[in-house]
């Protein structure tokens, strides 16, 4: 059966008044100058810097003696594989340097699995089994979501469109005697490019797999925030970082931006690199 997705077209221009959000300090972010010390510098203020950049030493269990991570996937899903790969190039490129390379299951200094434990998070850092886990119900569950939602952006972003052309045309004829006929007509070729736009659209994630393509990407951000863990970032309390504790990337919502991209959206932050950067100093200091 054919599904009509909207039978009719509302024209708003509301005006909502906002509750603001409570304000909490934003996480500090290191310096050139802090991030250029001697190693002296490190280990005598660890204990300073962990407290005013929000690090967690005991969470670097597994990097080795020179700073690097070897990680192994625990999975057949080759989507999954391709997460992980995102994930640890993101943080190579922001890093400038190969901090994440691709273990085997016999060499490897960190794994990423899956578990049937259900919790809250849909992943965490496990620092004393240096293993990354994934909750599996999420996982499995999120190609549904994603494409709800990216159908659902799609027919808001049409039906914006489709209500300033009507509030324009509405103007131009506001003075023409058959004006109800008119308006009735356009709007109703309105409502049909937007049903015809939406199953296109529908069509497409369907054909080519968007939402797997998109679970992909998000699961690349998943990744690399508890990478993050591992490296000896605790969150920030800043929103927009990769590391904010619900951090979360919406362009994997976007059809257009999704169909388009063959690597996904890094949500790594100057702030999250700079904490990073200095996280593996102290690390090098230390060991």
């Amino acid at each position: 059966m054919k599904t009509t997705f909207w039978t009719t077209l509302t024209l708003t221009a509301t005006l909502l008044f906002s509750v603001a959000a409570p304000i909490h300090a934003a996480t500090s972010t290191p310096t050139a100058t802090t991030l250029s010390q001697p190693a002296s510098y490190y280990r005598t203020h660890a204990t300073s810097l962990a407290q005013t950049y929000q690090l967690n030493y005991g969470a670097q269990t597994a990097l080795t003696q020179n700073g690097k991570t070897k990680v192994y996937v625990a999975s057949t899903d080759a989507r999954l594989k391709k997460s992980a790969k995102l994930a640890m190039a993101y943080w190579n490129q922001r890093l400038g340097r190969q901090v994440f390379t691709t273990g085997t299951k016999g060499n490897h200094q960190l794994t990423i699995a899956f578990t049937n434990r259900n919790s809250t998070a849909d992943a965490w850092w496990q620092p004393a089994n240096r293993r990354i886990l994934l909750e599996r119900a999420d996982y499995t569950q999120a190609p549904s979501q994603i494409k709800a939602k990216m159908i659902n952006q799609s027919s808001a972003t049409a039906i914006n469109a489709a209500n300033q052309k009507i509030i324009k045309y509405n103007r131009s004829i506001a003075n023409r005697a058959n004006h109800a006929a008119l308006y009735n007509h356009y709007r109703q070729q309105q409502i049909n490019t937007i049903n015809a736009s939406v199953t296109k659209v529908t069509n497409t994630i369907n054909k080519s797999q968007l939402a797997y393509k998109a679970r992909t990407f998000k699961y690349a951000n998943i990744i690399a925030h508890e990478l993050g863990h591992s490296l000896g970032l605790n969150h920030s309390d800043t929103a927009t970082d990769g590391m904010a504790a619900n951090s979360h990337v919406n362009t994997i919502y976007n059809y257009t931006k999704v169909k388009a991209s063959a690597n996904g959206f890094n949500p790594l932050t100057k702030a999250d690199t700079s904490r990073a950067k200095l996280a593996l100093k102290v690390f090098a200091a230390r060991h």
